[in-house]
């Protein structure tokens, strides 16, 4: 496939999380990140089998890496909690663009074991993207944004879920192809669902019922993840895993963008020339 193709689903990837992971910073902030993240592993289950089911049942053997995908699943629960504790306690323009950085560890992993080589414009355009997000994730908050609950705990959750992701979305491309990019994200979903719901029948998770007035909210959420989640999954499948998951990463550019709008939220000059350079690297990335 074409780098068009690399770009259409990295920044289709980034749309869907950078815009669910605002609205899930609010709900964060009303619920609880555990509580938030339960609704959406289990409502994303829900969605996500009959779906697999109904087209990519004929891809299913024995011998598919199902326990590899498992694992990928515990994975992928565990930095999700990372992020959601992010966004609950520490300022979300900092934090954000904090956890983007994990294509650094996706393209570092497809280069030195997939052996990927993109083209000179292509790899600059990387180069110049992860230096952005890396340049972000090292700058502090505006001092005139509102306190965050505990930014300690924001920033090493985020730093958490960096390093989880960045190993969950490398890995994917082993499982993807032979399982199928839908089975795939029902699977994850299945066992991070699995994992909550064994933690409330056990008594270590209380969820409850959300407020009326959050129903909508988490279903925007779940379907912009599983919207990113699919398309993520069809990039790496057709296309290049260094490329798109850098791609992906421009989620925190969305985020910050709304945090600004929505929260009032304000850049220093250091994050705004950090986002310039994100945006140049897209720019080499879609010529390249």
């Amino acid at each position: 496939m074409s780098a068009l193709s690399d770009l259409a689903f990295g920044l289709t990837t980034a749309l869907g999380y950078g815009t669910g992971d605002f609205l899930a910073r609010h709900a964060s902030h009303r619920i609880g990140h555990v509580r938030v993240l339960f609704f959406l592993e289990v409502f994303g289950m829900l969605v996500f089998l009959p779906i697999a089911a109904w087209f990519e049942r004929h891809l299913w053997t024995a011998t598919d890496p199902w326990a590899l995908l498992v694992v990928l699943g515990a994975i992928n629960l565990l930095a999700s909690l990372w992020l959601y504790r992010s966004f609950e306690y520490g300022v979300l323009s900092v934090v954000s663009p904090l956890v983007s950085s994990y294509p650094a560890v996706t393209a570092t992993l497809a280069f030195l074991v997939l052996g990927e080589r993109p083209s000179a414009l292509a790899t600059a355009g990387i180069a110049t993207v992860l230096a952005g997000t890396v340049l972000l994730s090292r700058s502090e908050a505006h001092p005139d944004n509102p306190p965050p609950k505990d930014a300690r705990v924001g920033v090493v959750s985020a730093f958490g879920a960096f390093a989880g992701y960045g190993v969950f979305f490398f890995a994917l491309d082993a499982v993807v192809e032979p399982i199928g990019p839908v089975t795939s994200a029902a699977v994850v979903r299945g066992v991070g669902a699995a994992i909550l719901l064994g933690m409330v029948a056990v008594r270590r998770l209380a969820v409850g019922r959300p407020p009326r007035d959050l129903w909508a909210v988490l279903a925007a959420i779940v379907a912009l993840d599983e919207i990113a989640f699919v398309a993520f999954n069809f990039g790496i499948l057709v296309g290049s895993v260094a490329v798109v998951g850098t791609l992906s990463g421009l989620f925190s550019a969305v985020t910050v963008a709304l945090a600004v709008a929505f929260l009032h939220e304000r850049l220093t000059r250091i994050q705004v020339a950090a986002i310039g350079a994100i945006f140049l690297g897209v720019a080499c990335i879609a010529v390249g």
